[in-house]
């Protein structure tokens, strides 16, 4: 069993240096071979390319270890526009703890088992104040 108070631990890391996610999720497929895959999706990470999806295994990697990291099937990275992620952040909110939740049909996949550690949208950012000088 993949050690999910380790992975929290990893997405407050993570979240720490890079900035929130707004989805961290785990899922086992059906047909996943009793593996996980890791489901993210974060600001920083919409249009992801190979160096930003490295540069995030690389951050889990240093933050649970590569002996936990090769339980993962795939770690993959979702836009936040996506219809499943908004499905997910409107039915099963979570800030930071463990949702888990049955049997369903997300992505497009059967899955078996899934556990949310956060599904919730990144608070924005208040533009600094312009401070008004005196003429």
């Amino acid at each position: 069993m993949i050690d999910s108070n380790r992975l929290r631990r990893a997405m407050r890391h993570i979240a720490s240096q890079k900035g929130a996610f707004t989805l961290f999720a785990l899922f086992r497929r059906e047909d996943g071979l009793g593996k996980w895959d890791l489901i993210v999706s974060a600001p920083w990470l919409e249009g992801a390319n190979l160096e930003t999806r490295g540069e995030l295994v690389d951050l889990l990697a240093k933050s649970i270890g590569r002996k936990s990291l090769v339980q993962l099937a795939r770690v993959e990275p979702i836009p936040s526009k996506n219809p499943t992620i908004k499905f997910i952040l409107k039915n099963y909110p979570i800030e930071d703890g463990e949702l888990r939740i049955p049997t369903a049909g997300l992505f497009g996949l059967q899955i078996e088992e899934g556990i949310i550690l956060r599904a919730q949208q990144p608070a924005r950012k208040k533009p600094a104040r312009r401070v008004q000088r005196a003429s």
